[in-house]
C-alpha cells in the first residue's frame, strides 16, 4: 500500500479510537446523572473505576499521534488533524475526570428533602450538557463548522442556567440553617456540569481550527 494511503487508514483509524472515547466519556457522564437520580452509590463507585480506561484510552490516542507525526512528518493540513486529535481527547478526558469529580461530591451528602427540588434543576443542567457533548461529537465527525459554532450558544445558555442555580442554592443558605454540606455539594456539582459544557465549547473551537486552519474563540 502507497505511504499516503497508508497514512489515510491510520488517521480513519484515530478518529475511530476518538469516537470511542466519546462514547466511553458520554456514557460515564449519563450513567453518572442517572446514579444521582436515583442515589445509587454504588453505581457512582462503578463510574469512578471505569475513569482509568478513559484516561488508558486518552494515553492510546496520544501515543497514536505523536508516532504519526514522527514517522510521517505531515503537510499542514494533514498535521492540524493530528494536532486537532490529540486536543480533542484531551478535553473528552477532562470530561471523564469532571464527571468522577461529580461522582465523589454526590457520594459525600445525602440530599434532605427540603432541597429535593434542587435535584430537578441539576438533573436539568446535566441535561442540557449532554446535549452539547452529543451535538459536538457529531460535528466532529462531520466536520460541520455551522454545527460547531452552534455550541457557543448552547454553553451561554448553560452557563446562565448554572449562574441561576448557584444563586438559587446561596438564597437558601442565607434564611436555612444545617443544610451547607448538601449546598455546597451542589454547587461543586453544578460547577462541574457547567465545566464539561465549556469543553464542549473547546472542542467546537477544535473543530473549526481543523477546517478553516484559524483558532476562533467561541466562549
Amino acid at each position: 500500500m502507497a505511504i499516503r494511503g497508508q497514512f489515510e487508514l491510520e488517521l480513519e483509524d484515530l478518529k475511530k479510537e476518538i469516537n470511542l472515547l466519546a462514547s466511553m466519556v458520554e456514557q460515564s457522564f449519563r450513567e453518572m446523572m442517572e446514579a444521582f437520580e436515583q442515589k445509587q452509590y454504588a453505581k457512582m463507585d462503578d463510574i469512578i473505576l471505569h475513569d482509568k480506561q478513559i484516561n488508558d484510552a486518552e494515553l492510546a490516542i496520544n501515543e497514536k499521534a505523536t508516532l504519526m507525526i514522527a514517522r510521517q512528518q505531515p503537510v499542514a493540513s494533514d498535521l492540524r488533524k493530528i494536532i486537532v486529535s490529540l486536543k480533542v481527547s484531551s478535553d473528552l478526558e477532562r470530561m471523564g475526570d469532571l464527571t468522577v469529580d461529580m461522582a465523589k461530591a454526590a457520594k459525600r451528602f445525602v440530599l434532605k428533602d427540603e432541597l429535593a427540588h434542587f435535584k430537578k434543576d441539576l438533573l436539568e443542567l446535566a441535561v442540557r450538557a449532554k446535549e452539547m457533548v452529543d451535538e459536538v461529537i457529531t460535528a466532529y465527525n462531520d466536520l460541520n463548522v455551522l454545527a460547531a459554532q452552534k455550541i457557543a450558544t448552547m454553553d451561554d445558555e448553560v452557563d446562565r442556567s448554572y449562574a441561576k442555580f448557584v444563586q438559587s442554592l446561596f438564597d437558601v443558605v442565607a434564611i436555612e440553617t444545617g443544610v451547607t454540606e448538601q449546598i455546597t455539594q451542589m454547587a461543586f456539582i453544578s460547577r462541574y456540569i457547567e465545566r464539561i459544557a465549556d469543553y464542549c465549547t473547546n472542542i467546537a473551537e477544535w473543530i473549526i481550527y481543523e477546517v478553516n486552519g484559524k483558532r476562533f474563540d467561541l466562549n
